[in-house]
Order: C-alpha cells, then sequence, then structure tokens
C-alpha cells in the first residue's frame, strides 16, 4: 500500500501523509502509535519525532542512492522501535518485502498494529534472527551499533552479514571520536556522559588502545553509549568475509554518520 501510493504520488505526497499522522492520526497511509509508545526509543513524540525521522530518512535515501538496487528490493530495519524508519522505507520496495526487528516486545506489538502492511519480529539480544542465509539485498541498522556493548556488537554484525545476499548492502549509523569530543565540548551532556564513559581523557585513550569504547546505561541488555573507528570495523569484518566498501558523511541534525558494508 504504501509504495504504490508513492508511485503513484511521489515523496512529497508521502511526507505530508506522514506528518498528517503524526499530528492527527488522520492519513490515508500513516498510523503512529499512541505517545507513551512514541517516546520509549528517544524521548521524542508527535510531530516532533515525525520530523526528525524524516531527516533521518532522507540521509539513508541518499545514501542508498550511490549504489544501484535490484528492483522490489528485500529490505531488513534491524533495531526498528515502533516503526517510524520502516514505515519510510516502504518507497523503496513493495510493503511485502519490508521488515522490522527489535528486542522491544511493546515496540514490536505496536508496529505490528500500526504498520500491518509490513513484517515486524521480535527478537532477543545476540541471538539468531528469524530468517535463512543470503536473503536481504538491503538491511539498515539506524542507531544500533552506537549503543551496543563490543559483544553485542560482533554477535549482531556477524548475524546481519549472515541474513546478507551476496554483494547486498548492510548500513550502519556510529559514533566515532568527533561525536564523542562534541559530547564532553557540550555543558548539557558532559556530565551525562562522564558518567557513562568515565573522564575524557579516559574515554579517549580506551579508544585509540583498542577502537571501541563503550559504557553501560542499562537501558537494554547490553545497551550504552558506543564510539568506534574504521580500524575496529575493517578488523572484524575481515573474519566476517564482508568489507567496508563506503562512508556517508550525514548532514542533518540528529543523523548519524553510515558505514556502507558488503558481504563476499
Amino acid at each position: 500500500m504504501i509504495y504504490q501510493y508513492f508511485k503513484k504520488n511521489g515523496f512529497e505526497a508521502i511526507e505530508a501523509e506522514y506528518l498528517k499522522a503524526a499530528k492527527t492520526n488522520n492519513s490515508n497511509i500513516f498510523q503512529f502509535p499512541s505517545e507513551d509508545i512514541q517516546v520509549i526509543t528517544n524521548g521524542l513524540k508527535g510531530e516532533v519525532t515525525a520530523k526528525s525521522g524524516l531527516s533521518i530518512f532522507k540521509e539513508l535515501f541518499n545514501c542508498v542512492n550511490q549504489f544501484e538496487l535490484s528492483e522490489n528490493p528485500r529490505i531488513l530495519d534491524y533495531g526498528c522501535g515502533w516503526g517510524r524508519i520502516t514505515r519510510l522505507l516502504a518507497i523503496l520496495s513493495d510493503d511485502e518485502n519490508i521488515y522490522g526487528v527489535d528486542v522491544d516486545n511493546r515496540l514490536i506489538s505496536s508496529a505490528k498494529k500500526f504498520a500491518a502492511s509490513l513484517t515486524f519480529s521480535e527478537i532477543q539480544s545476540m541471538g539468531t534472527l528469524p530468517f535463512g542465509d543470503d536473503g536481504f539485498d538491503l538491511i539498515f541498522a539506524t542507531s544500533v551499533f552506537s549503543h551496543l556493548s563490543e559483544k553485542s556488537a560482533i554477535s549482531t554484525l556477524s548475524e546481519l552479514i549472515r541474513v546478507l545476499k551476496p554483494n547486498g548492502k548492510l548500513i550502519i549509523s556510529v559514533l566515532e571520536l568527533n561525536e564523542m569530543k562534541k559530547f564532553y565540548s557540550n555543558e548539557k551532556q558532559r556530565e551525562w556522559i562522564e558518567k557513562i564513559l568515565g573522564s575524557q581523557e579516559k574515554a579517549e585513550q580506551v579508544l585509540s588502545r583498542d577502537n571501541f569504547v563503550w559504557g553501560d546505561t542499562k537501558r537494554w541488555d547490553n545497551y550504552g553509549i558506543a564510539i568506534t573507528n574504521d580500524t575496529w570495523l575493517n578488523d572484524n569484518l575481515n573474519y566476517m568475509s564482508a568489507n567496508l566498501i563506503g562512508i556517508y558523511r550525514t548532514k542533518e541534525a540528529g543523523s548519524q554518520n553510515y558505514k556502507v558494508i558488503t558481504k563476499n
């Protein structure tokens, strides 16, 4: 339904319906969950979370457009939450080809109810995905690897590559040294990040030594704030028969930088 609406009316119409759903829940194609569900993922709700979602999707869309995709690609949104971005991914392929997974039952239950034309599944942290090998042309993991512990990040990365088709594209967002420095230089965020990662000097030392630094926020299992660099990513991809083939630097506020990975 979403894909066909997009093909007929274009992205501006999709954007208008998306914002209408956020403000009045009186859209022809979108339904938003209650605000108590919306705020679970990032504290945002209503028109604010819709505008943020659109900004993130536009960055993803620009990133994807750098690569050739098959017609009607099979797409997975890993860590989909209540489907804020998943709904928009449906402009890239038929609704039946769009999948979302998350560890939070509340979010998945809501996604199933309010975006019923797409397919959503609850998963376990570091568990096996409910899909066969080599099944997806395109996988997004937005604001996932910026939170996972190293153990969880390696497990998750390996599992995503397993379900990715050869030459398919896995796009993950990450936080890097520059973003970490911004946390420490921001008066409103400094106390928060110090509680999670310790002093800036210590965090930078760990990142320099291990190429990965993480602090637990105890929100979900193995979930916190993770800062990585390309050395860490390349070292792990070498063991997984995959390669980092592109880096997309985002311009929109609220978007993280994307790493584009392909499977050999």
